[in-house]
Protein backbone atom coordinates (compact mmCIF):
# COMPACT_ATOMS: atom_id res chain seq x y z
CA UNK A 1 0.00 0.00 0.00
CA UNK A 2 1.51 3.45 -1.05
CA UNK A 3 1.67 5.93 1.35
CA UNK A 4 -0.89 8.06 -1.18
CA UNK A 5 -3.11 5.63 -0.26
CA UNK A 6 -2.89 5.22 3.06
CA UNK A 7 -3.28 9.60 3.19
CA UNK A 8 -6.29 8.88 1.36
CA UNK A 9 -8.23 6.73 3.90
CA UNK A 10 -6.66 8.92 6.64
CA UNK A 11 -8.75 11.89 5.16
CA UNK A 12 -11.81 9.67 4.36
CA UNK A 13 -11.98 8.33 7.92
CA UNK A 14 -10.95 12.60 9.06
CA UNK A 15 -14.08 13.55 6.89
CA UNK A 16 -16.89 10.90 8.37
CA UNK A 17 -15.55 11.79 11.94
CA UNK A 18 -15.89 15.57 11.32
CA UNK A 19 -19.74 14.87 9.88
CA UNK A 20 -20.31 12.63 12.67
CA UNK A 21 -19.14 14.99 15.40
CA UNK A 22 -21.29 17.59 13.58
CA UNK A 23 -24.17 15.85 13.85
CA UNK A 24 -24.21 14.67 17.23
CA UNK A 25 -23.85 18.37 18.07
CA UNK A 26 -20.10 18.07 19.63
CA UNK A 27 -18.58 20.67 17.17
CA UNK A 28 -20.94 23.88 16.88
CA UNK A 29 -21.16 24.80 13.24
CA UNK A 30 -19.08 28.10 11.95
CA UNK A 31 -22.07 31.50 11.94
CA UNK A 32 -24.45 31.80 14.30
CA UNK A 33 -27.35 29.24 13.81
CA UNK A 34 -29.73 31.31 16.16
CA UNK A 35 -29.73 34.29 13.77
CA UNK A 36 -31.63 31.89 10.99
CA UNK A 37 -34.85 33.17 10.16
CA UNK A 38 -35.95 30.18 7.72
CA UNK A 39 -34.59 27.12 6.30
CA UNK A 40 -32.90 29.16 3.32
CA UNK A 41 -31.19 31.24 6.05
CA UNK A 42 -29.84 27.76 8.07
CA UNK A 43 -28.67 26.25 5.31
CA UNK A 44 -26.26 29.55 4.27
CA UNK A 45 -25.15 29.29 7.69
CA UNK A 46 -24.19 25.79 8.22
CA UNK A 47 -23.27 25.19 4.52
CA UNK A 48 -19.31 26.25 5.57
CA UNK A 49 -19.45 23.61 8.21
CA UNK A 50 -20.60 20.94 6.02
CA UNK A 51 -18.74 21.31 3.03
CA UNK A 52 -15.59 21.28 4.42
CA UNK A 53 -15.16 18.33 5.71
CA UNK A 54 -16.98 16.65 2.62
CA UNK A 55 -14.38 18.39 0.75
CA UNK A 56 -12.04 16.84 2.93
CA UNK A 57 -13.34 13.12 2.17
CA UNK A 58 -13.67 13.90 -1.26
CA UNK A 59 -9.81 14.71 -1.66
CA UNK A 60 -9.40 11.37 0.19
CA UNK A 61 -11.65 9.63 -2.08
CA UNK A 62 -9.28 10.79 -4.67
CA UNK A 63 -6.02 9.74 -2.93
CA UNK A 64 -6.95 6.40 -2.21
CA UNK A 65 -8.37 5.35 -5.45
CA UNK A 66 -5.09 6.52 -7.46
CA UNK A 67 -4.77 8.19 -10.12
CA UNK A 68 -6.06 7.90 -14.01
CA UNK A 69 -5.20 4.29 -15.57
CA UNK A 70 -4.56 4.10 -19.14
Amino acid sequence: MTPRKIIGYALVALGFLLIILLGYGVIEPFGNVADARDVGDLMRVVAPSFLIPFAIFLVGVGLARGGRRR
